[in-house]
């Protein structure tokens, strides 16, 4: 036989035993999607944010980090118990998600200003910069939540509205705010956007329309169809300007009870 059918026949007989081999092994496991979940220093929505973690934990590939005033404060005990990965490097490139449960008004100020003077600081700055998706539980940082309203319920008006604009602010970056006990829906819609749409060809009614978001800005407002009624949740953050597009609009606004 001449060399050249020889070394032919060789590499048949090679893929043959090697496509046997993926057969025998079954197909290859789906790739999973890395999340990084950095916990920063609120203790506001911290119970429920780990109901939340412990459902995503499994659908998503965990890792998580702390920042020292969450080792400090935070339950280390309950954050281990979810059995999430420690990691401490290759934080942004190699995770596709950054998850924060447990967002400071601190945080949130940074980010909006540009001030990338920590860890969590920048990590969430890098995903921002970089267009990679960001979910974080406002619980501790909306000054309308139940859990912070709970601890100060008599927030100055003007002070509420620094917080509210913060996070205004935020989303306007791209960043999806949440309540803690609904992270791990928002974190799937996030990553499976088309889940939650409705399917080709189904009419959805105008005042049966319910808007996810915690803030509600004049952009968000634009998305909406005119004259349509949208129920929010009860503890949405309206912006000024989203209540004069809502009106140029001929959009109602209401809450969910």
């Amino acid at each position: 036989m001449p060399e050249h059918q020889l070394r032919e026949l060789i590499r048949e007989v090679v893929a043959e035993i090697l496509a046997a081999q993926r057969g025998l092994a079954g197909p290859a496991p789906a790739e999973r999607t890395n999340g990084l979940v950095l916990f920063t220093g609120a203790a506001l929505g911290f119970e429920s944010a780990l109901q939340s973690l412990a459902r995503l934990n499994g659908r998503l590939a965990l890792d998580w980090t702390q920042t020292p005033s969450a080792e400090r404060i935070l339950d280390q005990q309950r954050i281990a118990a979810i059995g999430m990965t420690p990691v401490s490097s290759s934080l942004v490139v190699g995770h596709d998600i950054l998850i924060i449960p447990t967002l400071t008004v601190n945080l949130v100020a940074k980010v909006t200003h540009g001030i990338g003077d920590c860890l969590a600081s920048n990590v969430i700055s890098d995903f921002i910069m970089r267009g990679k998706p960001v979910v974080v539980a406002t619980n501790g940082a909306c000054p309308d939540s139940p859990d912070k309203r709970s601890w100060y319920p008599h927030i100055p008006e003007q002070y509420a509205a620094m917080l509210r604009s913060n996070l205004a602010t935020l989303q306007s970056f791209g960043v999806r705010l949440s309540d803690a006990d609904r992270l791990d829906a928002a974190v799937v819609k996030v990553l499976e956007p088309s889940a939650s749409q409705p399917a080709a060809g189904e009419a959805v009614p105008t005042d049966a329309v319910v808007h996810p978001d915690r803030v509600i800005t004049a952009e968000t407002v634009h998305a909406m169809a005119p004259g349509s009624t949208v129920t929010l949740m009860p503890n949405a953050i309206i912006t000024d300007l989203a209540r004069d597009a809502a009106r140029q609009g001929r959009i109602t606004l209401s809450r969910r009870s």
